[in-house]
């Protein structure tokens, strides 16, 4: 960044210095201000939190190179144990910000494996110190050309010689001209300061979700790190995140929404701690609150979708509710993961892996995205694709708990029972023997003969129902891999009237295709809203 030292000087009574700050990085609509720590679209302020705004920064002036996410983390976290998905939310965010380029591009693009590359052409410039004090009007420093000057062999400068006594006279009143206008160009420096001290910047219409409160942002990024790990403590930790957020800013539609995602998977399958009657009508009120700020947040009806989707059984207001929220914003990437569940649930199988792949394209790299791919070949019965899927979801991340789920019922159901307890084993581990793990270690002992141990892990879920939220559906497949077909109707039924979100999958689960034949299995399955599998698939 140049640093330019702008001179005025009458012989050597005075000097005046002014230093400027007059880089900036142009692309785009957008014009970066670091000295001001601005964001321009056309010439209006966009807000960013602190660190987003460090984030692009350090991109933009490396426009054109990869830069890797351990650089990226060092620089902008220097102090600090921060984990790497606070880098992939902010990207996401950024990415949101600012849109795409002409040409469909994305600004920042992704280098899979390696880190992330500022995309697009970027022009530095630098305004010229002499005009920025012209600009602001300061005079130059120069007197007319009525002195002479002499210089010593050694290179120094004297005063300056008047010819004559009248042109001492013309420098007496040059100075006292050039040192009012000195002051008057200080006066007005002084005010133009004192009124951007004052008055408020004028800010254009929130663009993605981005509050004109920085420290509502920042708490809301923060929130979606936590809420994008899907444990239960990081849940837990982002719906609290999510109401400062609120708190900080009640109009900030997008914290509603998170909040609603939050209370989402609080209840929902994989991960739930509440039951879905407590945490679904709370996500209900924060996403209608969310669509009353703001009926375009791509977010928040992706919220609602999965709502209608998951809790009121509503398949059609699903669909289309997903498809409100993909057209206001194709690139969210969660809208394209929660309707391809949808899709895979109804079993238009071609159309969840468009959706799968869409989003697993603008994002390569993300973990969840990679585990959903893998859900969806595990469900298509594509074992073959699944378990690769799966591994990469790991390489990701070690510990995501629900990558190793995926890959212990891709052993399960093709026979190689010793690695799927294996896997589930870790899965109870990572999560600190979380409930829902539990049951995928039961479901794994019962299907590779080990009913004891199937039945014990059983027998503590459901004494453990008397305190805690358990999901019905959970036991019902326990029972189902034990082949006890009259426990698992009937927690299947409980599953009902609990609203478990898992229960939309009962026609694609393989756990239950030894009951598709049943005709109790067969009317919940229409409780639901879906088309009972008469025939039964492949056996597992």
């Amino acid at each position: 960044m140049l640093r330019k030292s702008l001179g005025l000087s009458w012989g050597h009574s005075a000097r005046v210095s002014i230093v400027v700050d007059s880089a900036n990085y142009s692309f785009g609509p957008f014009r970066l201000v670091p000295s001001e720590h601005l964001l321009l679209r056309e010439e209006k302020p966009i807000p960013l939190a602190p660190k987003a705004y460090e984030l692009l920064f350090a991109l933009v002036k490396r426009h054109g190179r990869l830069v890797s996410r351990e650089e990226l983390m060092h620089e902008i976290w220097p102090d600090s144990f921060v984990e790497e998905i606070n880098l992939t939310v902010n990207i996401s965010l950024l990415r949101k910000t600012l849109g795409e380029q002409i040409d469909g591009r994305q600004y920042i693009a992704t280098v899979p494996k390696r880190g992330y590359r500022f995309d697009a052409t970027v022009c530095e410039s630098v305004q010229a110190a002499e005009e920025a004090a012209e600009a602001i009007g300061l005079p130059s420093g120069k007197t007319p050309d009525s002195t002479t000057s002499t210089q010593q062999p050694d290179g120094d400068q004297h005063a300056t010689i008047p010819k004559s006594s009248k042109s001492t006279t013309w420098r007496y009143v040059a100075s006292l001209v050039l040192a009012a206008g000195v002051v008057v160009a200080g006066f007005l420096l002084w005010k133009h300061w004192a009124a951007s001290r004052t008055e408020p910047i004028k800010v254009e219409a929130h663009h993605a979700g981005q509050p004109e409160n920085a420290q509502a942002f920042d708490l809301y990024t923060r929130a979606r790190a936590l809420w994008n790990k899907r444990s239960i403590e990081s849940v837990q930790q982002s719906l609290d995140l999510f109401r400062q957020a609120i708190n900080a800013d009640p109009s900030y539609a997008e914290a509603y929404a998170g909040l609603a995602d939050a209370y989402i998977t609080a209840g929902s399958y994989g991960s739930s701690f509440l039951a879905p009657q407590i945490a679904i009508p709370k996500a209900e009120e924060a996403v209608h609150k969310a669509l009353v700020l703001d009926d375009s947040s791509s977010d928040a009806h992706t919220s609602l979708a999965y709502i209608k989707l998951t809790y009121d059984w509503d398949w059609p207001g699903a669909e289309a509710e997903f498809k409100r929220a993909l057209a206001l914003d194709p690139k969210n990437v969660n809208a394209r993961h929660w309707y391809s569940h949808e899709l895979m649930a109804e079993g238009r199988i071609l159309e969840s892996h468009e959706q799968s792949e869409q989003a697993l394209y603008i994002e390569p790299m993300d973990r969840i995205l990679n585990e959903h791919m893998a859900w969806h070949h595990l469900m298509a019965r594509e074992y073959d694709r699944s378990i690769p899927q799966a591994r990469k979801a790991i390489e990701i991340d070690p510990d995501f708990v629900q990558a190793h789920r995926v890959l212990g019922l891709d052993y399960l159901y093709t026979g190689r029972y010793t690695e799927a307890c294996s896997e589930f084993k870790k899965g109870v581990d990572l999560s600190h023997g979380d409930p829902v793990s539990q049951a995928y270690l039961a479901r794994c002992y019962a299907m590779s003969h080990r009913s004891a141990d199937a039945r014990q892990i059983l027998d503590s879920l459901i004494k453990d129902t008397q305190e805690r939220y358990i999901s019905s559906a959970e036991i019902a497949a326990v029972f189902a891999a034990l082949g006890d077909d009259t426990n698992c109707v009937t927690w299947l039924q409980k599953a009902v009237q609990e609203k478990s979100s898992a229960m939309i999958y009962l026609n694609i689960d393989p756990v239950f295709d030894r009951m598709r034949a049943n005709p109790s299995f067969q009317a919940i399955v229409k409780q639901i809203g879906l088309t009972p599998e008469i025939d039964e698939k492949k056996k597992i």
